[in-house]
Order: C-alpha cells, then sequence, then structure tokens
C-alpha cells in the first residue's frame, strides 16, 4: 500500500487570539483596545499598559495590514541601500530605524546591489507594498526610477549625496568636495603621483571627479583611477596595476584597508607617522576597523547616523527645509 506524503497538521488545532479576548483580559472595552494599536499616544499610559500586557500573555498580533486599509496607511518606509556587505551604510539605517520604529514604523529594506536595473526593480518591489515614504542611498540611477517616485505620491528622501534637483527632500553631503579636501591635503604632504581607487558608482564618480580636478590645478600630475570590485579583496592586488603611486585616495574605508594589506606584503607599509609613509592611504567612512589596523586610516568621516535622522525627520514632515548638508571631516592619522 502506498503512501502519500503531505504537511502535517497539528494533533489539537490552537483558536487564534482575539481582540475581544485581549479586551475581557485587559478589563477594557475592545474599543480601548483598538485605539492602543492605532492610537496609542491617546490612551492613558497606564491602560495601555495593561492592554499591552494582556497583548503579550495572549500572543495577540494585530492585522497591521487591515488597519493600514482602514486608515489609507502601512506604517511602513521603504529603504534602498546599494550593499549590505559592507558597514559602511549601516549607521544610517540604524539611524533613521531609531527615528521611526518608535513612531510605529516598520523598516523595509532592499538592495540595489549597484545594479541600475536591480534598483529600479526594488524600487518597484517596495511601492507594491504601498510604503508611505521611500527613503534610499544617493538619487534614483535611472529616469524610470525617478518617474516611479515622482508618480508615488509620497514623501521622498535622497541620501549621502546632494543631487541639484531632488525627487523631494535631500540629507547628505559634498562628494565632489570630499574629493577636492583630499588631494588639498595629500598636495600639501608633497605628494606627487596620485590614485583613485573605487568603485564606479556616481557618487564615488563624483569624489573622483573632485580628487582629480583638484590635483591638477595644483600641478600635480593627472592622477590614475583603478575600478574595482565592490569589496575589499580587489584592493588587495591593486598595487600592481599602480607603479610609481606615492598616495591614494579609495572610495571607501573598505578598499582602503585592502590597499593598505597589499601594500604590507610588499613591504611598503610603516607602523609610524603619515611622514613616514611610503604610499598615503585615505578612505571613506571611518569604519571601526579602520581605527584599529596599524598603521590607523586616514579618512573622510560622513555622520552616516545623522543622515538617516536627518532623512527620517523630512519624511515625517514637510516643515524647514528639504536640502541639508551634513558636511563630512577630514580624519587625518597614520596612513597618510
Amino acid at each position: 500500500m502506498s503512501a502519500q506524503m503531505s504537511i502535517a497538521s497539528p494533533e489539537e488545532p490552537h483558536s487564534v487570539p482575539t481582540l475581544s479576548a485581549v479586551a475581557k483580559l485587559a478589563g477594557v472595552s475592545s474599543i480601548t483596545v483598538s485605539r492602543v494599536v492605532r492610537l496609542p499616544d491617546l490612551v492613558a499610559p497606564e491602560t495601555r499598559g495593561r492592554v499591552e500586557a494582556a497583548m503579550r500573555e495572549l500572543g495577540y498580533v494585530p492585522n497591521q495590514l487591515a488597519v493600514g486599509l482602514a486608515r489609507a496607511r502601512t506604517r511602513s518606509i521603504g529603504v534602498l541601500v546599494p550593499t549590505i556587505a559592507n558597514s559602511i551604510f549601516a549607521d544610517t539605517v540604524q539611524g533613521l530605524s531609531d527615528e521611526l520604529e518608535p513612531r510605529g514604523y516598520a523598516v523595509i529594506l532592499a538592495q540595489s546591489r549597484y545594479d541600475a536595473a536591480r534598483e529600479d526593480h526594488m524600487l518597484s518591489a517596495l511601492l507594491s507594498r504601498r510604503p508611505e515614504a521611500i527613503i534610499m542611498v544617493g538619487s534614483p540611477a535611472t529616469e524610470d526610477g525617478a518617474r516611479l517616485l515622482r508618480r508615488a505620491g509620497i514623501p521622498v528622501a535622497e541620501t549621502w549625496d546632494l543631487p541639484a534637483a531632488p525627487i523631494d527632500a535631500v540629507a547628505g553631503f559634498n562628494n565632489y568636495e570630499a574629493g577636492v579636501a583630499v588631494a588639498r591635503h595629500l598636495a600639501g604632504q608633497g605628494r606627487k603621483s596620485l590614485a583613485f581607487i573605487g568603485g564606479d558608482d556616481p557618487r564615488a564618480t563624483r569624489r573622483w571627479n573632485g580628487f582629480n580636478d583638484t590635483a591638477q590645478e595644483l600641478g600635480i600630475k593627472a592622477p590614475r583611477r583603478l575600478v574595482l570590485d565592490r569589496n575589499a579583496t580587489g584592493s588587495v592586488v591593486a598595487l600592481a596595476e599602480l607603479p610609481g603611486i606615492d598616495a591614494v585616495f579609495a572610495a571607501n574605508d573598505a578598499h582602503a584597508i585592502g590597499f593598505m594589506s597589499g601594500l604590507r606584503t610588499a613591504g611598503l607599509l610603516r607602523n609610524g607617522p603619515a611622514a613616514d609613509q611610503p604610499v598615503a592611504v585615505i578612505g571613506l567612512g571611518d569604519l571601526e576597523m579602520g581605527r584599529l589596523i596599524a598603521p590607523t586610516l586616514s579618512t573622510v568621516r560622513v555622520n552616516g547616523d545623522a543622515i538617516g535622522r536627518t532623512a527620517a525627520k523630512l519624511i515625517l514632515t514637510r516643515e524647514g527645509p528639504r536640502h541639508i548638508d551634513l558636511g563630512f571631516e577630514l580624519v587625518l592619522r597614520d596612513s597618510g
């Protein structure tokens, strides 16, 4: 006799806890429980505490989809970042989450992986879930993506850049000026043969443009640019492609740390001050690892947490400026 495989069902059915059961346990009306779910600030703290305790005891989970449909709100925010493979954007996601979650919003996170077609797809996927706003690192890579956001009719915050014509709101810094600052510093050190390593996304390209333009304005020969894969491993072997250089600006700290590993293998890294380094290295992002290695990594510090918090506030209110430059800081340590 043959047996047919099937998904096992529970031996005893369990009833799903209801709103009325929560009301009975908490000693309040169903309307009060509904208010705690939808408008908690309107309920007295002591009463709200009893209701929340009853929810926990019964394992009651409010149907936020039904609540959202009834109020035409989903209490969700779509967040699109290039990658979560390294922590350069982690502070931004943490900052915006710290602002939004206490206000009852859920963050839906998606990655573009620096791919324009994937970015458009992920924007469409996020918007299909009817978020109340979109926060993204950078600006839409294509006009199709920008059109999607404009037609959505919801608040949009672009971050980590300062686009001249944003869709709605901006919280970021000037990537071009970051490149300018690094080139001026390296020229002041007397470095003569410069290079830029990293990706070729729009923000990295603006850093390169500022770096390249300024170096040439200061009479240094045109820097070289080496476009690498989106991880640190390619940076380790990048030195072979850049003979004779004496300074590198990396598009982010991960690339800078990888390149320093290659310098160490080649015997071109000193455990001493910047002036003693045969090849100066400056990154961007101020990752914790850069502060722990020897020599410590010089970097362009970007306040990712502040960017995230500011972006969250921009989508929560229409008041005040919509274009906020949070700046950057050139942090000089032993690597350059």
